[in-house]
Parts: C-alpha cells; sequence; structure tokens
C-alpha cells in the first residue's frame, strides 16, 4: 500500500478512486459503471486503454484493487477529520488542555510557556463539559421562569376560554327570554285584540236591538197636532 498512489488508484475513464473496479484479461483495470457506458457508447466490448477485445459482458472484481482503494479513502477520510482539529494558533499544537485563569483553550506548549506561569490546566473535555454544567446551572432560573410564563399564559387562555363560554350561555338564556317575552306579549296582544271585538259586537248588538223598539220622543211629538207658536 505504501507503494501506490492516489494516481495508481484512480480510473483512466473518469480519473477518480476505483468505484467496485473489474478487470479485463489484458490486466487494466476500470469502475465497472464506467467500463460498461464506454462498451455501451462504442457499441464494442474492448479495453478503453489497449482496445484489446474482451470475450466476457461481466468481467471479474479485482478484489485486491477494491481493498486497496477502500483502505485508502479510510486513511484519507482519518487524516483529513485530525487536520480538521483545532491547533493553537501560537505553537501550531492541538489544543489539548484548558486554561482556568485565561478561561481558554491551550495547548501543551501553552502550558509551559511564561504566560501561563502557575496557571492551572484541565484536560480541554473535562474543561468542556465543566463549562456545559456550568451553562446548564445558569439557564435553569431562565427555565423556571418559562415554565412560570407558560402556566400563566396556560390560565389566561383557560379564563379567556371561560368568559367566552359564559358570555356564550348569557347570550343564549337573553335570546330565550326574549323569545318568551316575545311570545306572551303576542299572546297579549290577541286576547286584548279579541276583548275589544267582542266589546264592539255587543255594543253592536244592543244598539241593533234598541233600534227596533218604539222612537225616541222627538219621533212622536213631530206626529202631534200643530198648536200656535203664540
Amino acid at each position: 500500500m505504501a507503494s501506490c498512489s492516489e494516481e495508481d488508484l484512480c480510473c483512466s475513464v473518469c480519473c477518480d478512486i476505483f468505484k467496485h473496479p473489474v478487470i479485463l484479461s489484458c490486466s487494466h483495470s476500470f469502475c465497472k459503471a464506467c467500463l460498461q457506458r464506454w462498451w455501451r457508447e462504442k457499441q464494442a466490448q474492448e479495453c478503453p486503454v489497449c482496445s484489446k477485445r474482451s470475450s466476457r459482458s461481466e468481467p471479474p472484481i479485482n478484489l485486491a484493487l477494491k481493498n486497496m482503494c477502500e483502505a485508502f479513502l479510510l486513511q484519507r477520510d482519518q487524516r483529513a477529520s485530525s487536520d480538521s482539529e483545532d491547533l493553537c494558533s501560537l505553537h501550531s499544537e492541538k489544543l489539548r488542555l484548558f486554561c482556568l485563569d485565561h478561561q481558554q483553550p491551550a495547548c501543551l506548549v501553552c502550558r509551559d510557556s511564561k504566560q501561563h506561569t502557575n496557571h492551572t490546566f484541565r484536560p480541554i473535555d473535562e474543561a468542556a463539559q465543566d463549562l456545559r454544567d456550568k451553562l446548564q446551572e445558569s439557564l435553569k432560573p431562565l427555565k423556571d421562569k418559562l415554565e412560570g410564563y407558560d402556566k400563566i399564559k396556560k390560565v389566561w387562555d383557560e379564563t379567556g376560554k371561560h368568559i367566552k363560554v359564559q358570555a356564550a350561555n348569557t347570550e343564549r338564556q337573553i335570546k330565550e327570554q326574549f323569545k318568551k317575552l316575545h311570545q306572551f306579549l303576542d299572546k297579549e296582544e290577541e286576547a286584548r285584540i279579541s276583548t275589544l271585538k267582542e266589546e264592539e259586537k255587543q255594543k253592536s248588538q244592543r244598539l241593533g236591538s234598541l233600534s227596533l223598539k218604539e222612537p225616541p220622543p222627538f219621533f212622536t211629538c213631530a206626529r202631534c197636532p200643530a198648536h200656535p207658536l203664540w
């Protein structure tokens, strides 16, 4: 593996690290997908490098090359992960410590430097956990207040709902009372009108019965003989 460079592990078709490499009878290897695409475009089963024809439509997997590519990719990812770690801006060393006096990350060289004489250090992971614990502790009063606000809001919401229910019930009661009042007034109106019509009928009947009797006195006097006015 030490003698293999990234260039040795690249497919000559896609110029990238082999993916599922297959090997031809001419000993040239290619990505399986690259070789199949090449054959479809050329309409011929020949090697993209030496043009030697292949008698097999499904070339075997190059297991040795496949394992080498996977190992190379794993090492490359590990190097990238290692390089991404924070380094000390002064000494280009990994920041493995945390200075409690300066409240900042430090490397091993920083610890031994004059700037940090007699300072107290902790492993950076331990210091990070301490800071997280302190942060959680400082956030606790805020969380308690937030919970209190949530409870108050819940009470307000319930009070608002109660007010709406009470208003709806009161409105319904008012409508029912006015409905009953209208019904009572309608019946009272009908009763009074009926009474008025009955009185009118009775008076009309009495008046009619009087007209059938003897005429009033002034009609009788009119039939008497005339008397001298003087």
